[in-house]
């Protein structure tokens, strides 16, 4: 039996190097460029493509675990949130909308308007 202390040790000395590894890992590969060019991206794509968007703004920037560049923000002064992953050429892979956002205009919903 493995006494107590030795346990206990084993399992703060892992919990510290899971943890290290979880906020190394949050580090952001994207130049600001980049990230300008995803920004002005999402945010035209939500102008187009969404009803009564009076402002987008963006809250964040990041690499997501997959390598993939994700912006969230929010819409009209707050009032709704969203999450966005942005392809290599700026393209919009994904628009993951948070409660009370805008609806989708009707002409959009069929395809993408830009």
């Amino acid at each position: 039996m493995i006494p107590f202390y030795k346990r206990l040790f084993f399992f703060l000395t892992l919990s510290v190097l899971l943890g290290a590894c979880g906020f190394f890992s949050q580090g952001n590969d994207y130049d600001e460029e980049t990230i300008d060019k995803a920004k002005k991206s999402v945010e035209r794509f939500i102008l187009h493509n969404y009803e009564e968007i009076e402002s987008v703004e963006i809250t964040r920037s990041y690499e997501s675990e997959m390598g993939g560049l994700t912006i969230e923000g929010t819409v009209n002064d707050g009032a709704a949130e969203f999450t966005a992953g942005v392809r290599s050429d700026f393209s919009i892979g994904h628009l993951a909308p948070g409660e009370d956002f805008p609806d989708r205009k009707e002409a959009c919903k069929e395809q993408i308007c830009e």
